[in-house]
């Protein structure tokens, strides 16, 4: 086994958060920023254009907007693999492997992780209503909650994680520090989120704004804790299904 994974196992759980990246990822700035404005590209773009080919008038309606912005996130996941498999170096710069920690067990935190923040915000906003994605698209019928499903549990896990967890963040904490990336990783998440979703509706700030918030800095320290990107998307993916049973509950009360 190597002392580097002996050493981390040691280490406190601060330490292990307050460690500096140990070096520089070998897509650096411009390729993390790539990756940024293509996840924009091609939610924004693709997404509406979907919206606009399926639907029988020139505006996109919003009940296609599931289906645009899980096709976007498909595009997002083909560009990050493309672009970064044409070196065994940008490769495990990934860290897609599974990481010391069981995927059970991060799967449980991932559902803990949607269980708190959901209650949170529903506390603190006095509403309880599901998230910006699916706030107001998602019906009863079965192609909807399919594209909802697909999105929230699958796609946009695997995509949102490969952008920001696995390309940005140890970007941004080489240039910032351990703290400032996670920061910032999470203000550009929050901002992107915000910027993509309200395209569907306006909803509150506790839930466009303190709920992506929250999500990133979760996602962020667990990737950090793990140093494994699909411990990242199995967590997301246990909070995604939670997401999910949530809009699903409140759609049939």
């Amino acid at each position: 086994m190597p002392a580097e994974s002996k050493d981390r196992r040691e280490m406190t759980l601060m330490a292990k958060l307050s460690a500096p990246e140990p070096a520089d990822p070998p897509w650096r700035l411009p390729g993390a920023a790539t990756a940024v404005f293509t996840f924009l590209v091609c939610l924004i773009v693709i997404g509406p254009t979907l919206a606009s080919l399926l639907g029988e008038n020139a505006t996109p309606s919003r009940y296609l907007l599931l289906p645009g912005w899980a096709i976007g996130m498909a595009l997002t996941i083909v560009f990050v693999w493309v672009n970064r498999r044409s070196s065994d170096e940008s490769r495990r710069a990934l860290q897609l492997h599974k990481g010391n920690t069981p995927l059970p067990l991060v799967l449980l935190y991932g559902v803990a992780i949607g269980l708190t923040i959901g209650l949170l915000i529903s506390l603190a906003s006095g509403q309880f209503l599901p998230i910006p994605e699916i706030f107001g698209i998602l019906q009863r019928r079965p192609a909807s909650v399919f594209a909802a499903a697909s999105l929230l549990i699958v796609l946009q896990p695997v995509a949102e994680t490969l952008v920001f967890q696995a390309i940005v963040l140890p970007t941004l904490r080489w240039r910032l520090g351990p703290w400032g990336g996670v920061i910032v990783t999470s203000a550009l998440y929050t901002a992107i989120h915000l910027l993509v979703f309200s395209s569907a509706t306006l909803v509150a700030f506790w839930f466009s704004i303190v709920y992506p918030a929250l999500a990133a800095v979760a996602f962020c320290l667990l990737k950090i804790l793990t140093a494994s990107t699909t411990a990242v998307i199995i967590a997301r993916m246990g909070a995604g299904l939670i997401f999910l049973l949530t809009a699903l509950t409140l759609l049939s009360a």
